[in-house]
């Protein structure tokens, strides 16, 4: 059952310094947290970068291939879980929810990025060769930044993950095609954020679409596009 999936924040897994930030090897990160290979939810962002590996993983029970040079993008809320068949490498990066918040002025700013649009197919990239080495050189200063303590460490952090944000949009197709209008793309965010408070009491698709302020048919038709 979903209400039976257990949420993890980031002050559970530890940190470097602060409870904000989490960045690591993936091996020694899948190796240290067993009980995240299983079905659970995150209330923070989570990024992982492949850069060995075999086997599935699902991100809202929708599964992936894993491979090199995949990454993948996830928001607070969704339900993950990995099956690899044998080890697995690369990094991993969690932050929390207001770790961008003072640093930049638009409080929104991540949606920008289709891969954070909650949407499972548009958080899976598999990356061409060339692209996944830019990538992994990004992800290898991201490790020295938070394994040392200098002045504005955290705030360089923030400028890589940015780097890696727009790097990784640049080898994806855009998907602003598939919205109609912003005003749909807005009422879609809404709902995915509605389900995740109320899944527990509201099952049916009529309960959302009057929270929204629009009809059952017209809901449906946003979650098909």
């Amino acid at each position: 059952m979903k209400n039976e999936i257990p949420v993890y924040d980031i002050s559970s897994i530890s940190s470097f310094r602060q409870e904000d930030i989490f960045i690591s090897r993936f091996g020694i990160y899948s190796i240290n947290h067993k009980h995240l290979h299983y079905a659970h939810r995150h209330n923070f962002y989570h990024i992982v970068f492949f850069t060995e590996g075999s086997g599935t993983q699902a991100i809202d029970f929708q599964n992936f291939e894993v491979k090199p040079y995949q990454i993948y993008f996830m928001i607070p809320g969704q339900v993950h879980s990995w099956n690899f068949d044998g080890p697995a490498d690369g990094f991993v990066v969690n932050f929390s929810a207001t770790f961008f918040q003072s640093f930049l002025l638009l409080s929104d700013y991540l949606e920008k990025f289709s891969f954070f649009g909650g949407i499972a197919e548009d958080s899976v990239l598999n990356l061409p060769e060339d692209a996944g080495k830019e990538v992994f050189a990004v992800f290898e200063e991201l490790l020295k930044q938070a394994s040392g303590n200098k002045k504005f460490s955290v705030d360089y952090i923030r400028v890589l993950l940015l780097e890696i944000f727009i790097k990784v949009s640049g080898f994806t197709v855009e998907k602003e095609e598939y919205y109609v209008s912003s005003y749909n793309y807005t009422a879609l965010k809404n709902f995915q954020q509605l389900i995740e408070k109320n899944f527990t009491t509201l099952k049916l698709p009529k309960e959302y679409a009057e929270l929204l302020y629009i009809t059952p048919n017209h809901l449906n038709a946003l979650s098909n596009d």
